[in-house]
Order: C-alpha cells, then sequence, then structure tokens
C-alpha cells in the first residue's frame, strides 16, 4: 500500500526533506517527488503514524 501526501516547500526545505528521508530509510520505502512525499507500507493506519513520525523529525530538523 502506498500513500501520498503534499509538503509545503515554503514551509518545508527540501533539504531538509531529503535528510529525513535519507535518516528513514530503514524504517520504510519513502519517495520525494513534485512536492508530494510518498510512503509504501502494509496499512494505512500505519503509514499515518510514519509520516507524523516523519514530520516531527524534519520540525526537530529545522529547529535544530
Amino acid at each position: 500500500m502506498k500513500k501520498k501526501f503534499e509538503i509545503n516547500i515554503d514551509i518545508y526545505s527540501e533539504d531538509i526533506i531529503n535528510q529525513t528521508i535519507w535518516d528513514f530509510e530503514e524504517i520504510s520505502e519513502i519517495k520525494y517527488t513534485d512536492n508530494n512525499l510518498e510512503i509504501h507500507w502494509s496499512s494505512e493506519s500505519e503509514i499515518n503514524e510514519i509520516f507524523n513520525e516523519f514530520m516531527n523529525y524534519v520540525i526537530w530538523l529545522i529547529n535544530e
């Protein structure tokens, strides 16, 4: 299963998104193209949880 999430690049830089994808590579298959983040996993609820953790990490990197 896969799900797409639109990322606002005015708020979140592509560099940070790409860094987070690299840091999350062992957790899930995540792709980023045309301001869309695509997460592959076995269930929608777990994809949502991965996305939430992903964005928490992005925010942490921004604030670091």
